[in-house]
Parts: structure tokens; sequence; C-alpha cells
């Protein structure tokens, strides 16, 4: 089976490496997109084109605003590890914690500036520098414009794989429109701290969406 993991436009690919190897490991192939992209436009392109020839998709974070969007055009079935979906961003509050995080050059604080670095530490384990490194800088644009959504997306059996109640509000969502979900107990960047749990999680969701 093949998986393309989308990681979020707010960190580097490197995120999803551990991942990806699990699920190679285990006898599957995984590419990882790139990132890099300041346009919604430009950067659905590049997750489409990463995930060519893709069974199943796998956003993470952000990314999974463009995940049914990129596992329509594929043809692949969808499963999002944590992540916001497509209309998630438009909360008040959360525009507002980002504005607040904007620089003088119009782009937003690097994600991992955004809390103390204790906060960050307890969800990035050991790998701190690893996500430091290249760490992109985006336009508050890139997270409020989603991508265009395939009409009736939601009502398209996927699977979600939450980790600890980050995105609560987004597995009771999905999980009313009969989505597999499954949650772990683990913080936000569970896939890159814990990877091997995380695999076997995504693959049992992915077996009852009917992928071998």
């Amino acid at each position: 089976m093949r998986f393309c993991f989308l990681p979020s436009p707010l960190t580097t690919p490197a995120v999803g490496s551990r991942l990806a190897a699990e699920l190679e490991r285990r006898g599957h192939e995984a590419v990882v997109a790139g990132g890099g992209e300041t346009d919604t436009t430009d950067l659905l392109a590049r997750f489409v084109a990463a995930a060519e020839g893709a069974d199943v998709v796998v956003p993470h974070s952000n990314a999974g605003r463009f995940g049914p969007a990129v596992a329509s055009e594929v043809g692949a079935e969808l499963v999002c590890l944590d992540a916001l979906l497509p209309g998630g961003g438009e909360e008040g509050r959360w525009v507002d914690f980002l504005r607040a995080r904007e620089q003088p050059d119009g782009l937003l604080a690097p994600w991992t500036r955004w809390w103390p670095e204790e906060d960050v530490l307890t969800v990035a384990g050991d790998h701190l520098e690893l996500l430091r490194a290249d760490e992109p800088r985006v336009s508050l644009r890139l997270l409020l414009q989603d991508p265009p959504a395939p009409t009736g997306w939601l009502e398209h059996r996927s699977g979600y794989l939450g980790f600890g109640d980050t995105y609560a509000d987004q597995q009771a969502l999905v999980a009313a429109h009969g989505w597999e979900v499954r949650r772990l107990d683990g913080t936000h960047l569970h896939l890159l701290t814990d990877p091997a749990t995380v695999a076997e999680a995504l693959l049992d969701v992915v077996g009852l969406l009917g992928r071998p």
C-alpha cells in the first residue's frame, strides 16, 4: 500500500519522516510531500503532485484542510492525523491568536515560537531541533484561506486519528458523519514521538475503510 503524508505548512516535511520510515518497515510505501508554498492554490498543487498513485492520503494538523481535496483528486482514501478540517479555522479566537503572532514583515513567527519553550518541549520531546531546522514562516492568509473542498466531502466515509483532545471538536464532527475515528493518548506530534504506535493505529483505521 502506498501512503502520502501531507505535513502542516507550519512545519517541515521532517515531521512525517519517522512515521514514513515505520510504515516502510512494515512493508508499505510512504512518501512525504514537500512544503514551502505561500499560496493556497500552489500548496494544493504540490500536495496533489506528491500524492499521485497513493492509496491513502494522510494529512497532519493544518494540512487537514487540504486533505479532502487531495484525496478526491488522486482517488485515495483519507485518514487525518490530529488535523484541522476545511472550515475549521474560521473561529474568531483562532484568528485573533494568529494575528497576535504576525511580525512586521507580514509573516507569522515560526510555529515553535508561539508558546513557551517548555510547552513546546512537552509536545516535541527530543525533536525540537528537528522542528526548528528550516522552520517555515507563512502568511496569515495561507492558514485562513481553505482550498476548494469537494462537494459532500464530509459524507464520504474516511478516517480520523486524534491525539488527545487538541481537536476534539473535529473528531466529534466526523464521527457524527460516520467516519472511522480513533483516539490515542498523546500530544499533537505523537507521530514524531511514537511513530510505531501511530503507524499501527493508522493501519487499523485504513483496514476499517476496506483497504487490505
